[in-house]
Parts: C-alpha cells; structure tokens; sequence
C-alpha cells in the first residue's frame, strides 16, 4: 500500500534529513492552519526520537471512517510535486508492518513522548517557520498532546501519532513513480515505477 504525505519540503540530497520538523512551503494549503501557513504531523516523522521509538503520523490513518486500518506489511510513503502542470509522486520512505495506534493506546504512548516533548515539536525550527505565530502552534500542539483520539476526520484534533512499525527504509535517492488510482483517504495502489 502506498500512502501519500503533506506539507515539508524533502531536501533532495539528503531525504534522512526531511520532515523532521515543518519546513514549508509557506503556502502549502493542506495540513493544521497556522497564520498563514500550514503544518502535518506527519513533518515530525524523521525526528530521531520518532524513529528510535518506531512511531509516526501518517494521514490516510488519521480519519475516524477508516479507522482503524487493518495493519500493513509495508506502506510506502509518497508525496506530490507540481511539474510543469502536472502531478508527479515520489516515494521517500517506507515503513515495515505497520499497525494503526488505537485511542487506547494513547496513555501509553503519550508517556513515551512526554520526556522528548520540546525536541521533538518545540525546537527552535518550528519557531523560527511559524515566527509571530509560534505561540498559536505551540497552543495547537499543546491540544494535540493532550487529545484521546487516533482519527478525527482531519479536524486538527487528533493525537500526535497514529500508527507503530517494527523498521523504516529512507530512500536515499526518493524514486519518482506513476498513480493509476486511488482510494479513501489518500490510500493508494496500482502505483508504477
């Protein structure tokens, strides 16, 4: 399965690099709305605590009618680009047997991000993206934390992670390919390479 993610730019020459914090674009329209600019949770997916942990968000696991997901052998992690007009999709990561957190598990795991809470969400890149509107983020990820629920229906309610994988694989050079089609909540298959 192939799931598409939002938000951070990829640093093209070196992808271990990407989503560890919101990087842009400023005028991505998708996400958590902050000002005048957006964020996914899913952009602290490669923070080293995150991966040490084995914990990530990823989107089509976030809404309440699909949830939860049946768990996954190996769910691809793509994003999408504008070239000249069209859309182009790149596969960056994939995650190994994945299996969708459940509201019931959020104590627990809430306890295992607690201790790294400012390094993982509050560093000093998230101050300076977000700028004057640091505190209404800081104010958002504070609810964040705080929520009981895995799957909101994309209400911007949801907890901070949403799934738990046993390996991840970044590519080091993210692979362009092809979607022939597309299910609920950005859920894909039938990709070409």
């Amino acid at each position: 399965m192939i799931a598409r993610t939002y938000g951070s730019r990829i640093h093209e020459s070196a992808p271990q690099n990407a989503w560890r914090f919101p990087t842009g674009p400023k005028l991505d329209n998708f996400g958590v709305p902050i000002g005048n600019q957006n964020f996914g949770l899913e952009e602290f997916n490669f923070n080293p605590i995150h991966l040490d942990k084995k914990l990530a968000y990823v989107p089509c696991f976030g809404t309440s009618r699909n949830y939860p997901r049946p768990n996954v052998s190996e769910l691809r992690l793509i994003y999408r680009i504008i070239n000249n007009a069209n859309y182009n999709y790149i596969h960056y990561a994939t995650l190994h047997n994945v299996k969708s957190l459940l509201n019931s598990d959020i104590p627990n795991i809430r306890q295992l991000i607690e201790p790294h809470y400012n390094e993982i969400y509050l560093r000093e890149e998230c101050q300076v993206f977000f700028g004057n509107n640091y505190p209404e983020f800081e104010k958002r990820i504070i609810e964040m934390q705080n929520s009981n629920l895995i799957a909101d229906n994309e209400n911007n309610n949801s907890f901070l992670v949403n799934v738990e994988y046993k390996s991840i694989s970044i590519l080091e050079k993210p692979v362009p390919c092809r979607m022939n089609s597309h299910f609920a909540s950005n859920w894909y298959i039938n990709i070409n390479y």
